[in-house]
C-alpha cells in the first residue's frame, strides 16, 4: 500500500479500524505498513497497531485460540495438575519404610497447611456440616511436596462445609437445601480445600482422627 505524507484523516482512521477488525491473514500484511505509519502521525491510531500486532502474531500461529482452554465458573471441575495418585502413595510408602509404618500418623509441612490443594474425591453422603470422603488423588502439589501429598492420597478424611463453600452441580451453584440433595446424590467430585492442623481433625466411625479440609469450593464431578 503506497504510503502518503499526508496527516491521516479521522475518517481514514475510521476506515482502517473497521478494516482490522474484520481482516484475514492477507488482509493483516496488507494493512499492516499503513496502520504503522498513521500509528507515528496520529496518535489515536495508536490502538490499531497494536491490534494488527496482536493478529499478525495469530497468522503466525494459527492453532492459538484453537488451544487455548475456555475458562468457565460452572462446575466442569478444571483438570488436575501435580497431581499425587493412590498408586504413587503406595509406591512412596513402600520405597521409604519398605512396608513398614504405614499407620503411622502423617507429618506435615507448615507450607503443604499453607496451601490450597484439589482433591480429586469419592463421596458417600452427607453429615450435617461434615462431607466423609475418600481421597483419589491430590493435586495443586508441587514437586518439593509430593512426598507429603502422598500421605492424603489413597486415605480417607473429612471436608468441612462452612457458609462460604460453594457447591456446583451441572454448571450451577447449589443454593439452600439444593446443597445437601446434591451431595447426598453424588458418587465423586473434586474439592479444593486447605488442609487443617491435626487439631481440628474430624475423627472416623472408628475413632481414629483423619485428615480434615477447609472446603472453599466442591464441583460434583458425578
Amino acid at each position: 500500500m503506497p504510503l502518503s505524507r499526508e496527516r491521516p484523516s479521522r475518517s481514514e482512521l475510521a476506515r482502517v479500524g473497521r478494516t482490522v477488525v474484520s481482516m484475514t491473514t492477507p488482509d493483516v500484511v496488507t494493512v499492516l505498513p499503513r496502520v504503522r505509519w498513521m500509528a507515528r502521525r496520529m496518535p489515536l491510531a495508536r490502538p490499531l497497531a497494536g491490534m494488527v500486532a496482536v493478529l499478525m502474531a495469530l497468522a503466525a500461529c494459527p492453532h492459538a485460540l484453537a488451544a487455548t482452554p475456555a475458562s468457565s465458573s460452572g462446575s466442569d471441575a478444571p483438570a488436575g495438575k501435580n497431581c499425587v495418585g493412590a498408586e504413587e502413595a503406595r509406591a512412596h510408602i513402600a520405597g521409604d519404610s519398605g512396608g513398614e509404618g504405614e499407620d503411622a500418623p502423617p507429618k506435615f509441612s507448615a507450607a503443604l497447611y499453607r496451601r490450597t490443594l484439589r482433591l480429586d474425591a469419592s463421596l458417600d453422603g452427607v453429615d450435617g456440616r461434615e462431607l466423609p470422603i475418600s481421597i483419589e488423588e491430590v493435586c495443586n502439589v508441587p514437586k518439593a511436596r509430593a512426598k507429603e501429598a502422598s500421605q492424603l492420597a489413597g486415605a480417607d478424611g473429612v471436608a468441612l462445609l462452612r457458609p462460604q463453600t460453594s457447591v456446583w452441580l451441572d454448571g450451577t451453584q447449589q443454593q439452600g437445601d439444593d446443597v445437601s440433595v446434591a451431595l447426598e446424590s453424588a458418587d465423586t467430585a473434586m474439592l479444593k480445600v486447605r488442609l487443617a492442623r491435626p487439631r481440628s481433625w474430624r475423627e472416623d466411625e472408628d475413632g481414629n482422627k483423619v485428615p480434615t479440609f477447609r472446603t472453599r469450593r466442591i464441583d460434583i464431578t458425578d
